[in-house]
């Protein structure tokens, strides 16, 4: 019995030898990092680095910023058709973001119908003219010359008031002509300040409803506040 003791804790002995040494390969059932990469696959092009390190190299996400217009400048509109933009510019409520300022315009040409000699003719001359969608225009009743007459637009340079007359000669006007007359207008612009980007994409809605109208960065010009 005790010789079979003896020769059992020899051959554990031995058997405790080898497995420290090596001789029977690695048991280990802990790997640790070292060993644990040389088993990995291309275990060569791993290379490892610091947290700081690995910090340093995320690529920063850009911060997105709002897109803000500082101001631009709607006009010049008709003293008439002012009630028409201020409505549409309400929805936008921008407060004291907006501002409406006086401008004066001075034109050196007019397109005109001579006089019709009556009332009852200028009535008449306009519901033609609207028959054939010519709707810019107003009856001039001042004393003289133009008396009844109709004015189809005032123009800063003969160019432009050649060009309105012939897309009227297109349409079917064929009584229109072309005289020199200074005349100073009062026309309004609004001006709208730090507009948001939602706020410009509802103004771009609300601008395609004046196509006429133009759309400037706000000028120094000096205008009167109204």
């Amino acid at each position: 019995m005790l010789r079979f003791f003896f020769w059992s804790l020899l051959v554990l002995n031995a058997l405790l030898l080898a497995l420290n040494v090596g001789w029977l390969g690695n048991w280990s059932l802990e790997s640790h990092e070292p060993e644990r990469l040389k088993m990995q696959h291309h275990a060569d092009q791993l290379l490892q680095i610091s947290a700081s390190a690995a910090q340093s190299r995320v690529e920063p996400v850009p911060e997105v910023k709002a897109e803000i217009t500082a101001c631009l400048e709607i006009g010049n509109f008709l003293q008439n058709d002012a009630p028409k933009i201020e409505e549409k510019l309400k929805t936008l409520a921008l407060g004291e973001r907006q501002s409406r300022l006086n401008v004066s315009e001075s034109a050196s040409h007019m397109v005109f119908i001579p006089s019709q000699g009556s009332k009852d003719g200028a009535d008449k001359k306009v519901s033609e003219l609207r028959r054939i969608g010519v709707t810019d225009f107003f009856v001039i009743q001042e004393q003289g010359s133009l008396h009844w007459g109709i004015s189809l637009g005032v123009f800063k340079t003969e160019e432009a008031a050649k060009q309105h007359l012939a897309n009227l000669n297109n349409k079917g006007v064929r009584t229109a002509r072309i005289m020199p007359r200074t005349v100073t207008t009062s026309k309004f612009v609004y001006q709208l300040r730090a507009l948001s980007a939602d706020e410009k994409a509802k103004f771009d809605l609300i601008k395609a409803g004046f196509p006429a109208q133009e759309v400037r960065n706000c000028q120094n010009t000096a205008y009167s506040k109204s």
